[in-house]
């Protein structure tokens, strides 16, 4: 099925220079605390990320989203902030990130912060204040009396559980207040109170300090639970059980008052900065309430392919996916497609290494912006942590385990002879920007080739799909003359098929462009899409029409390997 052009300037052809700079970049997550360490003491700082702007660059890369490197006392890794208007001295200092951003915007690149708005810290001077009835500050915080008493003990005003497990009820009891405080995270995050407009203002305030030091924009962080039910109502239980995921989250989530603070803080920041600043949203909720987080300035972040994609995901369920995302787009709005973060297991554990170029296939080449996180470009994957090196509450570690830059001791992540601050890897000996750099198989040689070709073709939404068998996706990427197909394999064993059926008006034969590592095929072999060709398990093909220009274009991505590999010999 074609999905036809649904933007007006995607019909109109607008050119890469045209397109609004959120749209046509790669936004690249960084975890600062496991990026690069700078000054040897097992931690990543705010240097050690200036010190590899030049890699950004290389890869691709046109925004970086730093996670929080505010003051916090760092029970939640960070997002627990005492100080949004200052940095953790872990990282660095604030001149540190003047300079940061500075470096990124002589090399083009777009700097976005990892603003948090539902809560702060319980060491923020705010909640103190609020604790101790300050006039100016006694609602700045979701407060509420007890239900009652039990044995002397105060009863929680209602059902509401944490996120965090570890936590349990999203209340507790502050002795100084006598109330009980609300923490949909954890109780040292109690959450910021934004039916008081004050507390808006004090936020836009907040983003205000950093727009005007030259940040971009904002990656917003658990949009859906800024506003509660001001009846503080219980929340439906599915099967009579008491784990979060058995309460329906219609009293503490996705409320009509979020959608109107998040646009308020969007008109708020046009006004003052016209349409050049950003933000995207973190918003893990239903297809229906995610598209209503779009706004100008704004766009939610889309996680299907966290929240649904999997090993046993077959073609018919991927097609079915990304078609019904594309369609449900409010007009004139743009597409993205985020595969890992910080927050998950990343993708060659979720989906398995050998899916890896595949993944990087379908998120640089669909429509839209694509959203990496640090070290998807090198295939990296989860770690393991003992338990006497825990450092995250909910089981996170493996995921942020240290960038890997070469085979060095730390993976030259760290000049530390003490450790790092999480464990490195053991597989960063082979898995590492340095030894993929001279490797032109490498999943770092994929990745890039990936996100030059994704310039040609990132101006236009049009986009078709289809399946070649049940287990074969084909998706074709078309710009004014320029036409792509992203072939993939989703089963676990080899698939023999025949390409001609799988999207109308297939030609005879196509050229590849971009193979995966494991596809079997090399850049420039020919398909016969009406004959049958075999498709290794789990591996991806980028390809061409076989036109004499991408014949020629695909024998010059030979000869420019060719000297690649020569070059990185000697």
């Amino acid at each position: 099925m074609l999905l036809k052009c649904w933007l007006l300037f995607a019909c109109l052809g607008y050119t890469l220079a045209e397109l609004e700079w959120w749209k046509s970049s790669i936004l690249y997550q960084i975890y600062p605390r496991s990026f690069a360490d700078s000054n040897g003491d097992g931690n990543g700082d705010i240097k050690g990320i200036h010190d590899h702007i030049d890699y950004l660059s290389e890869i691709g890369v046109g925004v970086v989203w730093v996670s929080p490197i505010y003051k916090s006392p760092m029970k939640d890794m960070g997002y627990d902030i005492s100080d949004w208007k200052d940095v953790n001295p872990l990282f660095g200092t604030l001149d540190d990130v003047k300079k940061l951003i500075d470096a990124f915007h002589a090399k083009g690149i777009k700097f976005f912060m990892d603003m948090v708005p539902n809560h702060s810290s319980d060491e923020h001077p705010w909640f103190n204040a609020s604790r101790y009835g300050a006039d100016d500050k006694k609602d700045f915080y979701v407060w509420k009396q007890p239900k009652g008493w039990e044995s002397s003990k105060p009863v929680p005003p209602n059902n509401w559980i944490s996120v965090f497990q570890n936590e349990k009820e999203a209340w507790t009891f502050d002795e100084v207040r006598r109330e009980f405080y609300l923490h949909q995270f954890g109780s040292y995050q109690p959450d910021l109170n934004f039916r008081n407009p004050k507390v808006v203002d004090a936020m836009f305030d907040n983003m205000a300090f950093w727009l005007d030091m030259g940040v971009d924009g904002f990656r917003m962080d658990a949009v859906p639970f800024l506003v509660e039910d001001d009846q503080f109502r219980d929340e439906p239980v599915k099967n009579n059980c008491d784990d979060r995921d058995c309460l329906v989250h219609q009293y503490t989530q996705n409320l009509p008052e979020t959608y109107k603070v998040l646009q308020d803080l969007a008109d708020r920041m046009e006004k003052k900065y016209g349409d050049k600043k950003y933000m995207f949203l973190e918003a893990y909720a239903d297809p229906e309430q995610t598209m209503k987080y779009y706004y100008k300035l704004t766009s939610p972040f889309n996680f299907l392919f966290i929240q649904k994609l999997t090993m046993a995901t077959n073609a018919t369920e991927l097609k079915q996916m990304i078609d019904s995302y594309l369609k449900q787009i409010p007009n004139a709005m743009w597409p993205n497609w985020v595969v890992g973060n910080h927050d998950n297991s990343r993708v060659g554990t979720r989906l398995g290494p050998d899916f890896i170029d595949a993944t990087n296939m379908l998120t640089l080449l669909l429509p839209g912006t694509t959203v990496t996180y640090q070290g998807e470009e090198l295939g990296m994957t989860d770690g393991f942590v003992r338990s006497n090196k825990i450092k995250d509450c909910c089981g996170r570690d493996p995921e942020r385990m240290p960038m890997q830059w070469d085979n060095s001791d730390n993976a030259g992540f760290s000049t530390s002879k003490n450790g790092t601050w999480l464990p490195v890897n053991t597989n960063y000996w082979h898995v590492n920007a340095k030894d993929e750099k001279a490797n032109e198989n490498s999943h770092l040689a994929t990745y890039k080739r990936l996100a030059s070709l994704r310039k040609e073709l990132v101006e236009s939404l049009e986009t078709a799909t289809g399946t070649a068998s049940d287990w074969v996706f084909v998706a074709k990427r078309t710009n004014d003359k320029k036409v792509y197909y992203v072939i993939i394999n989703l089963d676990n064993i080899e698939q023999e098929v025949a390409l001609k059926n799988a999207i109308g008006d297939m030609p005879e034969h196509l050229v590849v462009h971009t193979p995966s590592d494991n596809a079997g095929y090399k850049i420039g072999d020919s398909l016969a899409t009406s004959s049958k060709i075999i498709l290794r398990p789990r591996s991806g093909i980028v390809a061409s029409e076989s036109s004499s220009a991408s014949v020629i274009a695909s024998l010059a991505l030979v000869l420019s390997s060719l000297i690649f590999t020569i070059f990185n010999r000697h």
